[in-house]
């Protein structure tokens, strides 16, 4: 850390330079007054908030490392993107917040003609502007309440909408993720198509059709007043879970079928992160709203549902204090330019198959990996016990995570309940990808080899 970021703590916290600038001392003062929340904090050091820069990270005591998760998928660019630094310092006279939602301003206006250009389908739309995945969610709800009259979802396990109100009675990964927390909509819930659920001797096309109709059945058995059929077109927090396309086309028809709206959640998946703008567009479905966040705010809270028009059918239905303040809008919009001048949809889908080829490469000889699945820059790895391969392994997934961050310099996240996800920037070389899969590679055969019974033949 540079002296003069330790004399701006010091100046805000007095006393500050007394103490101790290392990982154990901040992680256990961090376990004193930081709620528990998504991460085992063991697993990671502490990070150094004023250094990093593309793909790479620092801790406090300076150790380089290797960063794959963009933040969950927020930094499409990385981190401290040359040309996006230039450019923020560009607004610094610019209004620092306007309620889009009580008063317009051009910036919102103009990124809410840009999403709506970008976002499948010809009808007319709409765009509401929020702070988070959790909220563009929320409101994508209550748009398909009002605009049908009727109040019961159709969601799927695994499946992560959110914590907070709506978006958690969707969601269905993790019970801890909804012990004790009532309930606060009427879902029928499914079974996300994952691969071991597919039958012996059936195509991905003829098993992404038999789950769909597996949500018919479900709608007559348990009530044809649907609202909307909620949907992640990849099961992101889930375990990076692809299903085959024609579940999500099987769907459409569904709800079609009911007089249902078809939202699909592209917080994780949206921006290119799948070689795409929308990750929706690989199965050709056109859905009736999409929720987006994360990359969308470029390192900031920000999100937004695009949908059929009018979402709301008058005003005061929902709000939010900050949201597409014009600093933020017009941030996004410069991410939305980047994109499209450096090609980082075809980069995402070139980089993401070189990242999935060299991970099957250590697959087949590791037998700890159970699978390597993803689309684009989107990938998940299925970590095993040898011995059981059929059960899930979170223990040794955590323990690979940490082998990553200890012996290979390298950061990752977990993703499902024993798999780690692979989140890089929409900008990542040929030689990171590369220097990815060398340093994963470091990590596994840092695992004790009494674990293993014998290779994988």
């Amino acid at each position: 850390m540079r002296e003069s970021d330790l004399d701006l703590l010091e100046s805000l916290v007095p006393g500050f330079r007394t103490r101790p600038l290392t990982s154990a001392y901040w992680l256990a003062r961090s376990a004193e007054v930081i709620a528990a929340s998504t991460q085992a904090r063991e697993i990671y050091p502490v990070l150094d908030h004023s250094r990093g820069e593309g793909c790479w990270v620092y801790d406090l005591e300076g150790t380089r490392y290797l960063d794959m998760t963009s933040g969950v998928a927020v930094r499409a660019l990385g981190w401290r993107y040359p040309p996006l630094v230039a450019f923020e310092q560009t607004l610094a006279h610019i209004l620092e917040e306007l309620p889009g939602q009580d008063f317009d301003h051009i910036p919102q206006t103009l990124l809410a003609e840009r999403l709506i250009a970008l976002t499948p389908g010809d009808f007319p739309k709409q765009v509401f502007f929020t702070t988070s995945g959790a909220r563009a969610v929320e409101s994508a709800v209550k748009a398909a309440i009002e605009n049908t009259g009727r109040t019961r979802f159709v969601a799927f396990r695994p499946a992560f909408h959110g914590r907070t109100g709506y978006a958690l009675a969707l969601t269905a990964g993790k019970a801890v993720q909804r012990n004790l927390f009532p309930q606060a909509l009427p879902v029928i819930r499914l079974p996300y198509p994952e691969t071991a659920r597919r039958p012996a001797g059936l195509s991905a096309e003829e098993w992404g059709w038999r789950c769909a109709e597996e949500v018919r059945l479900a709608i007559e058995q348990e009530g044809t007043d649907i609202a909307a059929i909620v949907v992640e077109p990849i099961a992101g927090e889930g375990g990076i879970i692809v299903p085959p396309d024609s579940f999500l086309r099987g769907l459409r028809a569904v709800a079609d079928a009911y007089g249902a709206w078809l939202i699909v959640d592209e917080v994780q998946t949206g921006l290119g992160r799948t070689g795409r703008w929308w990750a929706i567009e690989h199965s050709g479905v056109v859905p009736d709203a999409l929720c987006t966040a994360k990359a969308l705010g470029v390192g900031r809270p920000f999100g937004a549902v695009i949908g059929r028009s009018p979402l709301f059918q008058r005003g005061g239905r929902h709000s939010e204090t900050f949201a597409a303040e014009p600093p933020q809008a017009l941030l996004t919009l410069f991410l939305l330019r980047e994109i499209e001048r450096l090609g980082l949809l075809e980069n995402a889908a070139r980089m993401g198959e070189r990242l999935m080829a060299g991970l099957r490469r250590l697959a087949a000889s590791s037998p700890w990996i159970g699978e390597v699945r993803g689309r684009g820059l989107m990938v998940g790895v299925e970590i095993v016990d040898p011995a059981r391969p059929e059960v899930p392994a979170p223990a040794l997934r955590d323990e690979v995570l940490r082998l990553c961050v200890r012996h290979g310099h390298l950061i990752l996240l977990g993703a499902g309940t024993s798999a780690i996800r692979f989140l890089p920037p929409l900008n990542v070389t040929a030689e990171e990808i590369d220097e990815t899969v060398a340093r994963f590679e470091r990590a596994l055969a840092a695992l004790a080899p009494d674990r293993v019974a014998s290779p994988r033949g």
